[in-house]
């Protein structure tokens, strides 16, 4: 005997937001904070950009390598 199960049975759905998402929030504000400062100040919008893409580096290596989502496998190691 068959049991038809839809596609969200069993997923988790977070109601609140979870640490990858305030890292995905958080990845552009460097950025926009830069070009928003080359805008207001006379400092070119190169260096404005440039400036705010090495907090916004940061922030991407700490989500990619020290924040990723790990999942236990066969063995117990991680992903």
């Amino acid at each position: 005997m068959s049991v038809r199960t839809t596609p969200s049975e069993g997923t988790a759905v977070p109601t609140t937001p979870t640490r990858y998402d305030l890292l995905l929030l958080l990845l552009p504000l460097p950025l926009l904070l830069g070009a928003a400062l080359s805008v207001v100040t006379s400092v070119p919008l190169k260096v404005g950009i440039g400036v705010g893409s090495l907090p916004s580096a940061l922030v991407f290596v700490y989500a990619i390598w020290f924040a990723a989502p790990t999942r236990a496998g066969v063995n117990g190691r991680s992903a």
